[in-house]
């Protein structure tokens, strides 16, 4: 993974567009070059609206995290914050010109591809982690996450009823993981039943098999394009929503079935622990 101990920016502008699959019509994403220390910010360049891309403006939404209020809100930031991240950027303008960061082929891949043709550059500013000090749980309706003291890890295990699903687990270690080979190229993935549901509730405008792996009752759409595809995929979102601290975690992070919501509330906990103990 990319180094996470000096503050960076984007060399270059970085521009990439894709299907609102939400919403519908095409969403035109611009990543933008930042001062050291700013941080993320994001931008709705079609509405003149702009806010800090942080745990504090974001929320756990409809099978994503959602950041702004209102009208205003954009759906999808956690690819971007997990491309960032995984990129070694710490300081960032987001500008959009739509509700939703596009979900492009449903990983992270793109983006990763953009920010590197983009370049990286780093600073001499110091970034400084947020450093597991004690235990953190969250454990609800079948779900668990918790993050304990030790060096950084991510652990993500799953299961499903269907056949074509059953359980996975994978870890990731930053330290001597790559993130844009191990965790980049997993896809969201959703069962055919889901995304029908979502399409009748009016969650899900334009999806189809080039943005999402669709898991049919006898086939899925596409062979994963890693081992233990769809555990790698919620990691690749666990750290996403972890990001919205601005900070790079340092701990042992574990987690079974969670999803957006159990993301934030742990970032909440350790928000709490890191004003506690700076």
């Amino acid at each position: 993974m990319a180094e996470l101990t000096r503050r960076a920016t984007l060399a270059e502008t970085a521009s990439i567009t894709g299907t609102g699959v939400r919403f519908g019509g095409e969403v035109a994403l611009t990543l933008q070059p930042a001062e050291i220390g700013s941080g993320l910010t994001i931008a709705r360049n079609d509405l003149g609206a702009n806010w800090p891309l942080d745990l504090a403006h974001s929320k756990p939404g409809p099978g994503c995290t959602i950041s702004g209020e209102g009208d205003a809100g954009v759906h999808f930031v956690e690819h971007i914050l997990a491309a960032l991240v995984g990129c070694g950027v710490s300081d960032c303008r987001i500008e959009l010109n739509g509700p939703e960061v596009p979900l492009l082929d449903g990983s992270a891949l793109p983006l990763v591809t953009a920010i590197a043709a983009a370049g990286v550059a780093r600073s001499d500013a110091p970034w400084e982690p947020i450093v597991v000090a004690e235990p953190a749980l969250i454990a609800q309706d079948g779900a668990a996450l918790c993050a304990l003291p030790g060096e950084a890890e991510f652990t993500y295990a799953l299961s499903f009823d269907h056949h074509l699903m059953g359980s996975e687990m994978a870890t990731f270690l930053p330290a001597s993981g790559d993130f844009a080979a191990d965790l980049a190229p997993a896809r969201t993935f959703i069962t055919a039943e889901d995304a029908e549901l979502a399409k009748n509730v009016g969650l899900l405008a334009a999806g189809s098999e080039e943005n999402s792996v669709v898991v049919y009752a006898d086939h899925i759409s596409e062979e994963p394009a890693l081992p233990q595809s769809f555990a790698r995929h919620k990691l690749l979102d666990l750290i996403g929503d972890l990001f919205l601290l601005g900070r790079p975690v340092v701990g042992r992070v574990m987690a079974f079935y969670t999803g957006h919501r159990q993301n934030h509330e742990l970032a909440r906990l350790l928000a709490a622990q890191a004003d506690r103990n700076d």
